[in-house]
C-alpha cells in the first residue's frame, strides 16, 4: 500500500488550516497473515501528519466544549458563544471531510460562506459578552447608559474599521471584474476574509475592553464572560500574528527556485501548527473556566436556600407551604 499526501488548495485560509489529505493507490493484499496487517498498519501511521493530529485534537476539543456547555446549563446564558462553537464544529467537519469530493468552485463556496457566518456569529458572540459585562446582566454597579454604550460602541468599531482598511493590500476589482464567471466567488473570497479580519481586531479590542473596565462592573477576571474573550482576544492575535507573517513574506521574499518554495511552504505549516496549537489551548482553557462556577455562585446559592427555607419532599422549588394545624 502507498499513499500520496497532497496539500490542501488554500493553506492557512480555508479549510482545516493545511491539514494534509490522504489518498490510497491500492489496498493491501488480504492474506491473512499477522504481518501483511502489521505492515499495513505502521503504512498508515507514518503517513499520518501532524496537521492531521491536531486537526482531530481541535475537534474532539470542541466536542468536549459542547458537552460542558450543554452539561453545565450555560447555553441559556452564552447562547451566541454556543452557536459559535456548533459552528465552528462544522466548519472542521465540512472542510476535512468535502475537501476533493467537491469541484473547486463547490469547495471554495461552502467553506467561505461558512467563514462568513462564523464572523457574523463571533459579532454576536462580542455584543452579548459586553452586555453581560457592562449592561444589564452586570452583578455590581449600574449599566452603562445608552449614551456611553453608543460612544464605546463607535469608538470600537471606528478603531477596528481603520486597522482594517490599512491591513494588507486589497484586491484590485478591475482584475476581479474581468474573469467574469469566478467574480461572484472571488467577492465571497473577499468578504469572508475581511470580515473575519475585522471581527478579530474587534474581538481584541472588546478583551481589552472587558479585561480592563470589567471589575468595575462585576465581572472580575474568573467570570465566565472574561474568561471566554480572552480565548476569543488570544485566538484573534494568534490568527492576526501569522497572517501579519506570511504577508510579509509573500512581500519581501521571492520565490527564485523549488528549494525556496519548500522552504517556505514549511515555514508556513509551522506557523499554521502554531495556530493551532493556540486555538487548542484556548479551547482548553474555555472547557476549564465554564465547568467551574464563577466566584460567589456557590455563597448566592446557599444564601437562597437558607432565606426559602428547606423544600418539603414533593413540593416544588419556591412554592408557599400551608402550616400545619
Amino acid at each position: 500500500m502507498r499513499a500520496i499526501v497532497s496539500d490542501s488548495p488554500d493553506r492557512g485560509k480555508i479549510g482545516v488550516h493545511g491539514v494534509h489529505r490522504i489518498t490510497l493507490e491500492s489496498e493491501p493484499k488480504r492474506d491473512g497473515s499477522a504481518d501483511a496487517m502489521k505492515e499495513a498498519m505502521h503504512l498508515n501511521m507514518m503517513h499520518i501528519t501532524l496537521e492531521q493530529i491536531l486537526w482531530a485534537l481541535v475537534l474532539a476539543a470542541h466536542l468536549v466544549l459542547l458537552v460542558v456547555l450543554l452539561g453545565r446549563d450555560r447555553t441559556r446564558r452564552f447562547s451566541w458563544f454556543t452557536a459559535l462553537t456548533m459552528l465552528s464544529t462544522v466548519r472542521l467537519l465540512a472542510d476535512h471531510l468535502l475537501e476533493g469530493k467537491l469541484s473547486t468552485y463547490g469547495f471554495y463556496w461552502q467553506s467561505y460562506a461558512l467563514l462568513i457566518a462564523a464572523s457574523i456569529f463571533l459579532f454576536g458572540v462580542l455584543i452579548e459578552l459586553s452586555r453581560l459585562t457592562f449592561g444589564r446582566g452586570c452583578t455590581t454597579g449600574k449599566p452603562l447608559s445608552p449614551l456611553a454604550w453608543q460612544g464605546w460602541t463607535f469608538l470600537l468599531l471606528a478603531v477596528a474599521f481603520t486597522a482594517l482598511i490599512l491591513w494588507g493590500p486589497w484586491p484590485d476589482m478591475k482584475a476581479m471584474q474581468a474573469n467574469r464567471q469566478a467574480y461572484p466567488l472571488l467577492i465571497t473570497v473577499v468578504v469572508a476574509l475581511k470580515s473575519e479580519l475585522f471581527t478579530s481586531m474587534l474581538a481584541i479590542l472588546t478583551g481589552l475592553m472587558m479585561m480592563l473596565f470589567g471589575g468595575r462592573f462585576g465581572s472580575g477576571f474568573r467570570s465566565h464572560a472574561v474568561q471566554i474573550v480572552i480565548g476569543l482576544s488570544t485566538v484573534a492575535v494568534a490568527r492576526l500574528t501569522v497572517e501579519g507573517i506570511t504577508d510579509t513574506i509573500k512581500v519581501t521574499h521571492k520565490i527564485t527556485n523549488r528549494a525556496d518554495y519548500q522552504h517556505i511552504l514549511q515555514l508556513y505549516t509551522r506557523l499554521d501548527n502554531a495556530r493551532l496549537v493556540i486555538w487548542l489551548l484556548a479551547i482548553l482553557w474555555w472547557i476549564y473556566a465554564l465547568w467551574r462556577d464563577e466566584p460567589g455562585a456557590t455563597a448566592q446559592a446557599s444564601a437562597t436556600l437558607a432565606t426559602d427555607g428547606p423544600v418539603p419532599v414533593g413540593a416544588q422549588p419556591g412554592a408557599s407551604v400551608e402550616p400545619e394545624e
